[in-house]
């Protein structure tokens, strides 16, 4: 159940626990008052009734108010005789002011030959009316004695009300601490969790197995703290590539640097004695040389990519024309390597907005990976182009055993050398060719992937030059 559900049926409970006990209070008063009974008279006196039956019995025309008085004293009252609203008789104890404020209230009444029972001025009395004589049964001390009738009556009903407040107080307490709990529950889970996190432990998850609004907290902040564990083994894994990258490097130009050093010390010390060894030995010092330098300048160029000083000159090209003068560029400098290879390109025109540079770099990237990887002799290599889908599709494709199934995915990551499948035949390799493949041809707005087909096949996908114009001109329109 949501919280929010919770706190409604929870609220529910209290405001009908409250009701219930506030009846259950009223009913208690009103049973008390039921038992009381007569009307409410009993709140009058305990004795009024004795004392009614005394002035109902006697006879006034006997005028014997003292035994009148004496039976009236043995249920606390006293007896007041009035005669055309003088005083014929009177026991009380109260001063002569308050008799005459008594008799003045006394006075007001009209009285019939019916005994009258009730209360004046905080006094219970019983007044009758007979042959020309006001009888009055009169409870002295009535103050104290109705007060004291009045708090044994209320003080129930207080105590009880007190007790209804404090049961529904506890009980609100209850309910509040329970939700409380529940709330907190999944912020202390949270709480832990993000100290875990604060302290680099990033393998527990938090868990919470309530339905509730917490729950999508928590599975977000799972989601959250998988996606910094992957961040953080990623930021080892490049920390370690960058490491490794920095030993192969050291090892592509330690190797070179000291062929070089060896054939001038040569050079110097007159071991290439002859013309034509002088000059074996400057041609290759001049080689290794070169190595070096294509090493600085890929290192320069990925240092370029990094931070984004890289920029594109787009021109309009013909792929399939841009493919055919490459190869014919570079063919008999592939021979001299053992390398052969071809074009493959369907009828038709490929028109696309490519930096020729860059794209250079691509194919001369492709072919020297082709070279270190291909393990085969001699290495033939294939370059397809087509259209498919409005787009134009380049396939660079070598004779070559392929990589396992499981490398392809990591091949265009960088600084990712699969060294069992991807063996260099002079150096290590630095991981940085098919990384500044995908670099460049994403820059282009393409795609890149590799699959095995006899051999290693990597296919690009580039936007054609026709379908750009033709979204240019509907966003025109719109």
């Amino acid at each position: 159940m949501k919280v929010i559900n919770r706190i409604m049926v929870s609220s529910a409970l209290l405001v009908v626990l409250s009701l219930v006990s506030l009846l259950a209070v009223f009913g208690i008063f009103l049973l008390m008052d039921s038992v009381r009974g007569d009307g409410g008279k009993e709140m009058l006196d305990s004795k009024v009734f004795q004392a009614e039956n005394q002035l109902s019995s006697i006879e006034a025309s006997k005028k014997n108010w003292e035994l009148l008085n004496d039976r009236l004293t043995e249920y606390g009252y006293n007896l007041l005789v009035l005669q055309d609203k003088r005083i014929l008789y009177h026991s009380l104890t109260a001063s002569k002011d308050e008799v005459n404020e008594m008799i003045k209230s006394f006075t007001n009444i009209n009285l019939q030959n019916d005994v009258l029972a009730g209360r004046l001025q905080h006094t219970t009395f019983v007044a009758k009316s007979y042959e020309g004589y006001a009888l009055y049964a009169v409870k002295q001390d009535v103050d104290s004695t109705g007060d004291s009738s009045l708090l044994d009556f209320w003080m129930p009903f207080v105590l009880i009300s007190l007790a209804v407040i404090v049961v529904i107080v506890l009980l609100s307490q209850l309910f509040t601490r329970k939700m409380a709990h529940r709330i907190l529950q999944p912020l202390e889970a949270l709480s832990e969790g993000a100290k875990r996190i604060q302290s680099g432990d990033l393998s527990r998850p938090v868990i919470y197995k309530g339905n509730d609004e917490f729950a999508p907290v928590s599975a977000a902040f799972n989601h959250m703290q998988e996606h910094l564990l992957d961040e953080q083994q990623k930021n080892k894994a490049y920390e370690k590539a960058r490491v490794d990258l920095v030993a192969g490097i050291s090892h592509d130009l330690r190797t070179p640097l000291t062929s070089i050093k060896g054939y001038i010390k040569g050079l110097q010390d007159g071991v290439a004695n002859t013309p034509e060894k002088r000059e074996r030995y400057l041609q290759i010092a001049y080689q290794k040389s070169c190595d070096m330098d294509a090493l600085l300048r890929k290192l320069f160029y990925f240092s370029s990519m990094e931070t984004g000083n890289l920029p594109l000159l787009l021109e309009e090209r013909d792929l399939g024309d841009f493919v055919h003068e490459y190869v014919l560029a570079r063919k008999e400098e592939l021979v001299q390597s053992m390398v052969t290879i071809s074009v493959e390109l369907k009828p038709g025109s490929y028109p696309v907005r490519i930096d020729e540079e860059q794209m250079n770099r691509v194919m001369a990237n492709l072919i020297e990976n082709a070279i270190k990887y291909a393990n085969v002799q001699p290495i033939h290599l294939t370059i397809s182009v087509w259209h498919e889908q409005n787009q134009i599709h380049l396939m660079f494709a070598d004779n070559g055993g392929g990589v396992p199934d499981d490398h392809l995915p990591y091949l265009f990551d960088q600084f990712w050398r699969g060294d069992s499948a991807r063996s260099q035949k002079n150096g290590e390799s630095n991981g940085l060719g098919l990384y500044i493949v995908k670099y460049i041809v994403d820059r282009h707005g393409g795609t890149v992937a590799a699959t095995n087909d006899n051999g290693l096949h990597i296919e690009m996908i580039l936007p054609s030059q026709m379908e750009r114009e033709h979204e240019q001109n509907i966003n025109h329109r719109r």
